[in-house]
């Protein structure tokens, strides 16, 4: 997310609030699809989220630190959202994958493989490999001490490592695009 669009956000009109959000609804929706597996209810949950960005912004201090604000938001809306829909609260329908065979058995892998870590696991990874976000910020995104952050990381990879490859040492995203997921 560039720092011109979130500052431009803040101080100016709808033009630019409409910009922002066309800017972050990708990365709502894929960490929500994390979170969710369901594209229905990952949808619900960044379009949640937007809607919590576009009328907040405004009052957001520093513009430098958005992109926690903006991820903070988004895992509270997809962990929101979970918990209806776990209460019976929201209809599921699994998601739809279209596209190149290969790439899709790549996802399916990867998907599959993420689906099997805890919640706290899947977390941390999609926000670091994903996102992009380093441990002080998923910390301070989750509100999780920094330590737990890298714990979660370490057995995440570890048991992902495992899963994709017979290398337990592999680590299934250095270089992969996790646009998918």
């Amino acid at each position: 997310m560039r720092l011109e669009i979130v500052e431009a956000a803040r101080t100016g009109g709808a033009e630019h609030l409409e910009a922002l959000i066309r800017e972050v609804w990708p990365h709502a929706f894929r960490i929500a699809l994390t979170v969710l597996h369901d594209a229905t209810l990952a949808e619900d949950a960044a379009q949640e989220a937007c809607a919590i960005v576009y009328a907040r912004v405004a009052g957001l201090r520093d513009g430098a630190s958005f992109k926690v604000w903006f991820y903070r938001i988004v895992v509270r809306e997809a962990c929101r959202i979970r918990r209806l829909a776990q209460r019976g609260a929201c209809e599921t329908q699994p998601a739809l994958r279209s596209g190149d065979v290969e790439r899709a058995v790549v996802r399916l892998d990867l998907a599959a493989a993420l689906a099997k870590l805890s919640p706290s696991q899947r977390t941390v990874t999609v926000l670091h490999f994903y996102a992009g976000l380093s441990g002080a910020e998923i910390a301070s995104v989750l509100g999780i001490p920094h330590g737990s952050v890298r714990f979660h990381l370490f057995r995440a990879r570890k048991r992902l490592g495992r899963l994709l490859s017979d290398d337990t040492d592999a680590l299934p995203f250095e270089g992969m695009v996790l646009d998918a997921v």
